[in-house]
């Protein structure tokens, strides 16, 4: 440990032994001993020890200054010098997609080739032969023009999947969550031809005669989408054989607490009965999917239905905050929103896939019911809604926490504006390092606008309050990797080369910040949570190295050796063999 880190966590210490983490005189249930513990405290960001007595932190500082709270049955830890960090909080998180994929046909989107593929398929209509659709995802980035999707070396195009499932319709979702690849027998089971119109905020791709070539963006997806879930399982079945096996792989991260941004009403059903029975190993906050992000009458309903009574989906650990709304889609495919047209054209600025608006009367329809608005946001343009909607509420007297969700393109003029309205800037997607993806947007969004991409340094820097998600299954789950390249702006373990815009990059204390209080605060849950603090709850992780000591290309690296919810273990290293291996390596 350098000579400055060291003497701060020496001082902070004996701090400890006399502030406000003074313990009361109930005797503790365990005391956590000999450890590196970042609290995230801003007034004690060192401690040694910490005690924790029915799920809650309540004392912080040395073995010395916790005396008073051991009793005859308090239980006493050794940490063993290990790195003690808060509870991390993934503020944008898609558990639902990831257990469709995990237990369907799981594809990894950065390694798995067309032999993978095609064997993944093989291997579930094995295990499946009745199954009435094939289902899953994700695959690399596809092109409307049917150029070879990278992982695959194989067309844009339907024929590579009717060579794998021609008996049966097949979908399979695009690593971005805004398109996906189907076959001829899914798009005959909708009765979808090439003069088939398209629906509002999306559009079925056709090729230069005008066929149709399998690859469906944005609402035209969900076209397909929701006949495929119009038979689903029951809550018990989806919340034990699907989600309990994907939390305890979100806790094998150190992930205590996940923001679900695009909820459906069977999943909330789901986590809900999970925590009533005690088997639920993460706090979850939930955005319910807005009504008009549906094209079938009886998902709108069942949104309708969620959105107006969200009491019945909600529990002691379980928060319905708000309402979800997908403004627009991405920079890759030419569908997010931007205030400039893109590079080439005059008057091609983007397609919205909900109109604005919509949006703006939904927005004040919510906030008057106390339902917080997250807004899906990858153009500027999209961004900008969202604040001036917000602008409006607070001259109306509002002070409700509304968001933007990924804040990946921002025009510079509105940076200022998320610290004056008190909008919450979250980042995801794990895109804020360079990747070959950059070199494949810029033609359309121009050098410029790759300037824009996640201007991190800058909001933080405004007083704009700030929360990061991975948006899993678009990218790994892995936050130590999200935290390492939001410091080095570089893939993970990359050393040289070229980052994205090194000026909005962050230190590492901050993205441990952004990953603990800064969700809690988007979580609206910020006197409880994210921080080791006495009188929050005691979520908290134990790792295998000092992130803070290790060269920084090597943070991606961090093993979990414990995970904490509650001050309940719910997740020990020996345990590691247990685990889904979700990306099958």
């Amino acid at each position: 440990m350098c000579k400055e880190r060291l003497t701060l966590l020496l001082l902070s210490m004996s701090l400890g032994a006399c502030s406000g983490s003074t313990p009361t005189e109930v005797p503790a249930d365990i005391i956590y001993e000999n450890g590196l513990v970042y609290t995230v405290d801003q007034d004690q960001p060192w401690a040694s020890a910490f005690a924790v007595r029915d799920g809650q932190f309540v004392g912080v500082g040395s073995s010395e200054s916790l005396a008073g709270l051991r009793g005859s049955d308090t239980r006493i830890e050794d940490l063993e010098g290990r790195l003690v960090l808060p509870g991390l909080i993934d503020d944008h998180i898609h558990p639902d997609l990831g257990a469709e994929s995990y237990f369907n046909v799981n594809i990894d989107a950065e390694s798995d080739s067309y032999e993978d593929f095609a064997a993944a398929i093989a291997t579930y209509l094995q295990a499946n032969p009745d199954a009435p659709w094939v289902y899953g995802g994700s695959i690399d980035y596809m092109w409307d023009d049917g150029g070879s999707i990278r992982m695959f070396d194989k067309p844009s195009h339907k024929s590579i999947v009717d060579a794998l499932v021609d008996d049966r319709p097949a979908y399979f979702w695009e690593v971005s969550g805004h398109a996906a690849l189907v076959n001829t027998k899914a798009l005959e089971l909708l009765g979808i031809t090439k003069d088939t119109p398209d629906p509002p905020g999306g559009y079925y791709v056709r090729d230069e005669n005008g066929e149709l070539t399998g690859l469906a963006r944005e609402t035209a997806a969900h076209v397909i989408w929701e006949e495929y879930l119009r038979d689903q399982p029951p809550a018990y079945q989806i919340a034990y054989d699907r989600l309990v096996p994907i939390f305890r792989y979100l806790n094998s991260f150190g992930i205590t607490s996940i923001t679900d941004v695009w909820s459906r009403e069977w999943y909330m059903e789901s986590y809900v009965l999970l925590d009533q029975n005690d088997d639920l190993t993460v706090r979850i906050s939930s955005f319910v999917t807005d009504p008009s992000d549906w094209v079938n009458e009886w998902m709108k309903e069942k949104a309708r239905r969620t959105i107006a009574n969200p009491d019945e989906y909600s529990s002691e650990n379980v928060r319905l905050l708000g309402v979800k709304f997908v403004l627009d889609g991405g920079a890759a495919g030419r569908t997010a929103v931007l205030t400039e047209p893109y590079e080439g054209t005059e008057d091609n600025f983007g397609p919205w896939r909900v109109d604005p608006d919509l949006f703006t009367e939904r927005l004040f329809a919510y906030d008057e019911m106390g339902l917080t608005v997250r807004a899906h946001a990858a153009g500027d343009a999209a961004a900008r809604l969202v604040l001036d909607g917000v602008e409006e509420l607070r001259k109306r007297g509002s002070t409700l926490r509304h968001a933007v969700a990924h804040t990946a393109i921002l025009n510079p003029d509105d940076i200022p504006r998320f610290a004056e309205l008190d909008v919450i800037a979250e980042f995801s997607p794990v895109f804020w390092y360079y990747t070959p993806a950059v070199d494949v947007i810029t033609p359309d969004i121009g050098a410029e606008r790759i300037g824009w991409l996640y201007p991190i340094r800058e909001l933080m820097d405004s007083g704009a309050h700030l929360s990061v998600g991975s948006d899993w299954t678009v990218t790994q789950v892995n936050p130590w990797a999200a935290m390492e390249t939001m410091v080095t702006r570089r893939a993970p373990g990359v050393t040289n080369g070229p980052a994205l815009h090194i000026e909005h990059a962050i230190t590492l204390e901050e993205a441990v910040y952004l990953y603990t209080a800064g969700g809690a605060y988007s979580q609206q849950r910020e006197d409880e949570a994210g921080s080791i603090e006495s009188g929050k709850v005691a979520d908290f992780v134990v790792v295998d190295r000092n992130i803070f000591e290790i060269p920084i290309h090597e943070v991606h690296l961090t093993e979990v050796v414990q995970t904490f919810v509650g001050g309940r273990e719910v997740y020990n290293q020996s345990q590691k063999d247990e685990l889904i291996d979700f990306y099958g390596k």
